[in-house]
């Protein structure tokens, strides 16, 4: 121990020795070799247990997802006992490094057949294996980015644990925690699942909205609320676009009041959303309206006016996209015009036609480019849309 404190006075007389700039360029060498070993030495251990679990994942994959599946798809009513008993005897103890495995098997089998909630042996995995108790264990003995993974894992799961879990990290300071565990509550709380919606959720971001409507989706199809009481009333502008857009999502034709109050807006963002929303639901009985105010509006909203004329196809309204096309002095918008007018049925391709015959430069540029069936349309998309199985990441693009 001597001969250590007599080494390191020997570095320290040594380097007092020194000029000042010197001592201090000598001292921050020392540090940042400190710090880049030291990051180093944890990459080389955060790869090295990466690498284990990708190890254990690999191996007991295939096997997990035949014994979890079976069980599932059995005739057998299984206890949580006999589930417990027959996977010591195929993979041995219950181990953590089993739930490496485990919990993604299962994950993976939900994601592919969502029947398989409904199984009758589904709540006795869960209990027989210990699921809900090592996800709720790393709640609270983990890393901020294993809890999120925990908080995903419990809602696709569709298990439900106990509010006083949960709760605390939906204050969180750390924004990524605060948005998946308020995301998570509305699945997998046994209380009042809607809490937030009552409070501001600010900077709620693409992303966020989609996790929350697969929550939502998930989790109470079949119970949702009536989200036009939050729509009325909530100041934060990111919750109020996720609220309206969620109606639109779930076609909750008692809220389109709300979203036709929503018209006379200060907001111009909140407005097209509205727009967009009634055009969604097929609300045909405000296109007079929206064509009556078409002409004071922003650009944006000016867009989402004529898709909304344009998704309705009511026939009543080709005159108005004939009087927009040539009225219309930015390119962006006259195309979307035209793409409406393009797709307005049989009288609106006749119309179309006509307007390849007449027009010519830029105007006739932007023409063939909505009869190009090479150049991908929004619209098209759009009116296609309701063929296609509605997703929220298909709604919300």
């Amino acid at each position: 121990m001597n001969a250590i404190y007599e080494t390191i006075e020997h570095y320290r007389v040594l380097l007092s020795s020194y000029p000042f700039v010197i001592q201090v360029a000598l001292v921050m060498i020392f540090i940042n070799f400190v710090v880049t070993l030291f990051f180093f030495a944890f990459t080389y251990f955060i790869r090295k247990k990466r690498k284990k679990e990708d190890s254990i994942i690999e191996d007991l994959y295939p096997k997990t997802t035949r014994f979890i599946e079976a069980i599932f798809k059995a005739d057998q009513t299984y206890s949580e006992a006999e589930i417990y008993n027959i996977f010591v005897e195929k993979f041995g103890k219950l181990k953590e490094k089993s739930y490496i495995a485990l919990v993604p098997t299962l994950e993976d089998l939900i994601q592919k057949n969502s029947d398989y909630l409904e199984s009758k042996n589904y709540l006795n995995v869960i209990k027989g294996l210990k699921i809900d108790t090592h996800l709720e264990q790393k709640l609270s003995f983990s890393s901020t980015r294993s809890r999120l993974r925990a908080f995903q894992s419990l809602s696709r799961l569709n298990l439900i644990i106990s509010d006083s879990k949960i709760l605390p990290y939906t204050y969180s300071k750390n924004k990524s925690l605060r948005k998946e565990s308020r995301a998570s509550y509305i699945g997998v709380s046994n209380n009042d699942p809607f809490k937030f919606f009552d409070r501001e959720n600010p900077e709620l971001n693409h992303w966020d909205q989609i996790n929350l409507i697969k929550q939502l989706e998930m989790h109470h199809k079949d119970n949702l609320p009536n989200f036009s009481k939050w729509i009325k009333y909530t100041k934060d502008k990111s919750q109020n676009i996720f609220l309206i857009r969620a109606v639109a999502y779930f076609k909750q034709l008692n809220s389109v009041s709300a979203l036709e109050e929503l018209l006379e807006s200060e907001d111009h963002d909140i407005r097209k959303e509205a727009i967009l929303a009634l055009s969604e639901m097929r609300i045909t009985s405000v296109e007079e309206k929206l064509k009556k105010i078409y002409y004071n509006q922003p650009s944006e909203c000016q867009k989402a006016i004529i898709e909304a004329v344009a998704l309705m196809q009511t026939g009543k309204s080709l005159n108005f996209l004939k009087d927009a096309f040539f009225e219309a002095t930015n390119a962006d918008i006259k195309k979307l015009i035209a793409e409406g007018i393009y797709l307005y049925g049989e009288e609106g391709k006749k119309y179309f036609d006509h307007l390849c015959k007449i027009e010519d430069g830029f105007d006739l540029l932007i023409l063939q480019h909505v009869k190009n069936p090479m150049i991908p349309s929004k619209l098209k998309e759009k009116l296609l849309k309701d063929q296609k199985k509605k997703t929220p990441e298909l709604a919300f693009t």
